[in-house]
């Protein structure tokens, strides 16, 4: 199985090349520095082994199946790295099992949220967190009203201020809509309006006429 993407570097005497030095000594490349494509017969070869059915598991779809994997593998790396979700234990199994379900549940949401600006990548807490928590925040009440005002703190003020302005005027418009609904359909919409682009348009059954105003735009 070749791996296209990637290919060997022609081998110098004396040097070690790395990094993007590399690029510039592909055999055969096409383009320059990071640009440089890959051209037929120039990858390197990965060996799969597997003891799966193969008429089942044919081989040509082994590469997908191994890399959806790691991609599993990511969020609860995630989880454990970014998020603490081994680092609140106990000897008390209740109290591990209420911790691990809180950080998931935490991990889960923030993820939505974050999916409210950007729908088309996951974003890491790593990088996530710090750029949209890193502000402060103060009340003001003005007749009879009170509003929370957000200073943003940050290097890229402008994106987050931008991103955290999108999602709060779609909160606004959500609650505005959904003030006579039960739960169940108010989360409902939520989920449909964050995966609307695995669900290709489709909406999750049970949504009332009225959702038409968030998920058309």
């Amino acid at each position: 199985m070749r791996e296209n993407p990637s290919r060997a570097p022609i081998a110098l005497e004396g040097k070690n090349p790395r990094g993007k030095d590399r690029q510039g000594q592909l055999l055969h490349a096409q383009g320059e520095g990071w640009d440089a494509q890959a051209t037929p017969w120039s990858g390197k070869i990965a060996v799969l082994v597997t003891s799966l059915d193969p008429v089942a598991f044919p081989a040509q779809a082994m590469p997908k199946q191994y890399r959806d994997r790691a991609d599993a593998e990511n969020s609860f790396d995630e989880l454990k790295n970014q998020w603490g979700w081994g680092g609140f234990t106990s000897r008390k199994l209740g109290s591990s099992r209420l911790m691990a379900n809180l950080v998931a549940l935490f991990y889960n949401w923030w993820n939505l949220y974050v999916r409210f600006f950007d729908e088309e990548h996951h974003r890491e807490a790593i990088r996530s967190r710090p750029m949209l928590m890193q502000g402060v925040g103060r009340q003001v009440q003005s007749g009879g009203q009170r509003t929370v005002k957000v200073s943003i703190l940050h290097e890229k003020q402008d994106c987050i201020t931008r991103a955290v302005t999108q999602i709060s005027k779609e909160l606004q418009q959500i609650r505005s809509i959904t003030e006579q609904w039960n739960s169940t359909q108010c989360w409902t919409l939520l989920l449909t309006r964050l995966f609307r682009r695995w669900l290709g348009g489709k909406w999750l059954p049970g949504l009332p006429p009225e959702a038409e105003l968030v998920l058309s735009g």
